[in-house]
């Protein structure tokens, strides 16, 4: 297969798998949100911030960086494999260990047999991720979507049957330690396709990659310091409940991203590594998953802006009613937070970490400071600052990430980011006005689908025409022509 067909063939496979690890996320909250309260919630958004911190160290970005290379030796594949087992085995240790301080900062003991529950899911998940990434790497994305969704069903069920018996916050637990066991298990039985390391761990044969992971691992921390500030802060500086009704509207606006992004980005960090030596290829392809990121999430962020009630409702119930606003906020914080996060896939395409590694550097004298202030607000003096702090960060983000790597120019930057945004609020404005006139919830949200998804269309077939075309030919491929890169 050309380039170019294994590439939409991986934007398929990588939007089915988006599409229906959505779907099992959303259908988990709603069920979870009727079975636990906001404080299971609160809590869960705790350990969540920590095993995120964890998981950086795992495999010290070696994984990141066998990605980028393109001539890996099987011993050096056999290293990296041991490597990354060790830290993680270490890293649940270490976590295991500190669970009590950790709990002690965020003024809850509740947390620590929470921590070292989760601490396992560290080790298990660490045990397939290179086998899934080798598959990702040769863009061979068919079999890793089929086992992820399977993977993601079991942890949907494990979580759901665990909090019907009454377990609270641990059936989360429980559904992260099965859905990782069985992504990992899967991974062997089905893309490891005879291949087993070597009982090799060298350090001459990691010593090359040392540079590029040590800069991501760096990166990677501070960036997961500026993105979870808020949650850190909250976490002290509210009760559990609080932080519970902050930390769900984040979590249901975060889930878009994960839905539509990692359809680009999975597919665009091998995609641009393989290309790196093309820089008209690399500008040519960061504005075209731009727009087609910025095309897709516009519309969900819009219309989670302007039908927040009604969401909440079906969603959630009545007794997160008073999320409305956060939930608003997030949303337009969420829309530009995701246009942003695909930078990452041309600074890891071509090898740029350090430069990442300056950026996030430099966001860490901004972000903290920034959002301390607004949390003395409470949960919407953080939402408004996080909102602020996106605005504001969306040109010298192009300067800085953007414009020396691919020499991508502001205006076409800022149209394939923002017009989407512009077409879809526009075509929210008519379903919006019609909603005053019906009072149940369910017809209010159908009639805002059905008179904002055509409308949104046909404007961009005629402000976007390009990206409309792009869909046509993933849904129905072979029949409409789409031109080559660049």
């Amino acid at each position: 297969m050309s380039l170019k067909h294994r590439t939409l063939s991986a934007v398929r496979w990588t939007t089915t798998a988006a599409v229906v690890r959505t779907l099992l996320q959303l259908a988990q909250v709603a069920v979870l949100a009727r079975l636990l309260t906001p404080d299971d919630y609160g809590l869960m958004a705790m350990v969540t911030v920590v095993l995120g911190f964890a998981s950086l160290f795992a495999d010290l970005g070696m994984n990141s960086a066998y990605m980028q290379r393109q001539d890996v030796t099987s011993e050096q594949r056999s290293s990296l494999f041991w490597l990354n087992v060790g830290m993680s085995v270490l890293l649940a240790v270490l976590l295991v260990m500190a669970s009590p301080f950790i709990a002690g900062y965020f003024n809850d003991n509740r947390l620590t047999p929470l921590l070292m529950l989760s601490a396992s899911t560290v080790v298990i998940g660490a045990l397939g991720q290179q086998v899934r990434m080798a598959a990702e790497k040769a863009l061979d994305f068919r079999p890793v979507i089929q086992l992820e969704i399977g993977a993601a069903l079991l942890g949907f069920i494990a979580a759901v049957i665990t909090a019907s018996a009454g377990w609270g916050v641990y059936s989360l637990i429980v559904g992260s330690i099965v859905g990782a066991a069985s992504s990992s298990s899967f991974a062997w039985l089905f893309l490891a396709r005879g291949w087993a390391p070597m009982w090799r761990c060298r350090f001459s044969d990691v010593r090359s990659y040392l540079g590029f992971g040590s800069a991501l691992v760096a990166n990677n921390v501070i960036n997961q310091i500026n993105m979870s500030i808020d949650l850190l802060l909250g976490g002290r500086l509210l009760v559990a409940a609080q932080l519970g009704f902050y930390s769900m509207p984040r979590s249901l606006v975060l889930q878009l991203q994960f839905m539509v992004n990692p359809i680009v980005t999975r597919v665009g960090f091998p995609l641009i590594a393989q290309v790196q030596c093309d820089l008209p290829m690399v500008r040519a392809i960061y504005l075209k998953t731009l727009n087609m990121t910025a095309s897709v999430n516009a519309p969900l962020y819009v219309g989670i802006a302007f039908f927040a009630p009604e969401l909440i409702l079906i969603m959630l119930g009545d007794k997160w009613l008073s999320a409305v606003d956060l939930l608003r906020l997030l949303a337009v914080w969420g829309y530009l937070r995701s246009i942003g996060n695909l930078v990452g896939s041309l600074l890891l395409g071509l090898g740029r970490a350090d430069l990442s590694l300056k950026w996030n550097l430099g966001l860490l004298c901004v972000v903290p400071p920034v959002l301390w202030a607004g949390s003395q607000f409470g949960s919407l003096g953080l939402a408004w600052a996080l909102l602020g702090l996106s605005v504001t960060l969306f040109l010298p983000g192009w300067f800085v990430l953007v414009r020396p790597l691919c020499h991508t120019k502001l205006l076409e930057y800022s149209v394939a980011a923002i017009r989407p945004f512009c077409v879809a609020a526009i075509s929210m404005v008519p379903a919006y006005w019609l909603l005053m006139h019906f009072d149940n919830v369910y017809l209010r949200l159908a009639i805002a689908f059905i008179v904002s998804t055509p409308l949104y269309l046909v404007l961009s077939y005629f402000a976007n025409r390009g990206w409309v075309i792009a869909m046509v030919s993933l849904v129905l491929p072979g029949k409409v022509k789409v031109p080559d890169y660049p």
